[in-house]
């Protein structure tokens, strides 16, 4: 038998302890070992897959859709970066880039593009677009989350090919842009064209993009919302509501026209680093508000006899199977004025571009 005093004790059981401290550092350096091995190797693969469907024509989102089809593609196209594609492309002046790297290819009927991870295809062809647009195969769109938000959760440009496409399609085709509501309009657009005549024959200097702008803005008014204004007007409240109009279409398109990377890589997903989903949160409550407001007073108005029905005026009129929602035609009547809108962009984009 020994007897271990508690001095010896107390040295056995430090060397004890020490031994096992050191046995369970060298299993934690294993295993930081093991893990740093793993991550450099999944990393090395990435690199590798990234840098084989990068090397595909159209780069990253085509290479990788080609490799898991086990095809081949024959539409040209850039590399661009791996992982981002050819997003860089879209800075700037991007219509002008696409037409250079297109000419500069010589793919100027169909060119490939990634956008992070998603396939685009690119036209500068007038025959090809006509055909790419009519055809039912390019109805589905990409969610872009800018325009889900700010056509209310319904993405009436982006909606996927279906009944729902189709029961639109049909509205717009027969009800709101057919012959018979185009040539009932037209005294309207004679009547502003008019007014255009009188604001420039003034005599005084007139900045001629201004009363184009503002014209535009009241034959959108007057067409889908049954608004009519005079262009030398003073009425303070018409003047307000034109400018809370104005305000609201130049945010829109300003979040519209981002290239939003979220929508393209996957990552970003949850982030919202372009502050693009946050704006669109902002200015809905504001645009639901406005059209809610237009659309309650032509419900609660007394039915009057027009020489053109505005759209509103349409869309309450539907019955059975066509008849809409408030949101949808909230979305709507948001849409088709931004379609009509247009003209905002276009004198903007002549003066501060071309």
């Amino acid at each position: 038998m020994f007897v271990l005093s508690p001095m010896e004790s107390r040295t056995d059981g430090g060397w004890i302890l020490a031994l096992s401290l050191a046995a369970k550092c060298g299993d934690a350096t294993e295993a930081h070992r093991m893990f740093a091995l793993v991550l450099i190797i999944f990393l090395f693969l990435f690199f590798c897959t990234a840098l084989l469907h990068w090397a595909s024509p159209g780069g990253p989102a085509w290479g990788k859709y080609l490799w898991s089809k086990n095809k081949s593609s024959s539409i040209p196209g850039p590399r661009g970066v791996p992982v981002i594609g050819n997003m860089g492309l879209m800075l700037g002046l991007a219509h002008r880039n696409l037409a250079t790297v297109a000419t500069s290819l010589a793919a100027t009927r169909l060119m490939a593009l990634s956008l992070g991870g998603t396939r685009v295809v690119i036209t500068s062809d007038a025959e090809v677009a006509k055909e790419i647009l009519n055809s039912s195969a390019f109805a589905d769109r990409p969610m872009k989350e800018s325009a889900y938000g700010l056509m209310f959760h319904r993405a009436i440009g982006f909606a996927p090919y279906g009944a729902y496409w189709s029961a639109l399609r049909r509205i717009a085709a027969t009800h709101l842009f057919c012959p018979r509501q185009v040539a009932a309009s037209e005294s309207h657009r004679s009547q502003i064209a008019a007014q255009i005549v009188r604001a420039l024959g003034t005599g005084s200097e007139v900045r001629t993009r201004d009363v184009l702008k503002r014209a535009s803005l009241h034959n959108v008014m007057w067409s889908v919302f049954g608004r009519k204004y005079e262009l030398s007007s003073d009425d303070d409240s018409s003047d307000k509501e034109m400018k809370e109009l104005k305000g609201l279409v130049e945010e829109g398109y300003d979040l519209l026209g981002k290239l939003n990377w979220s929508d393209h890589l996957p990552f970003l997903a949850g982030w919202d680093p372009q502050g693009i989903r946050f704006g669109c949160s902002r200015l809905v409550p504001k645009v639901n508000r406005f059209v809610t407001n237009i659309i309650e007073e032509h419900r609660s108005s007394e039915p009057v006899i027009k020489s053109a029905a505005d759209f509103v005026d349409v869309l309450l009129s539907l019955r059975g199977s066509e008849r809409l929602s408030d949101p949808d035609m909230v979305a709507v009547l948001w849409v088709r004025f931004f379609l009509f809108s247009h003209y905002f962009s276009e004198f903007e984009f002549n003066e501060s571009n071309l």
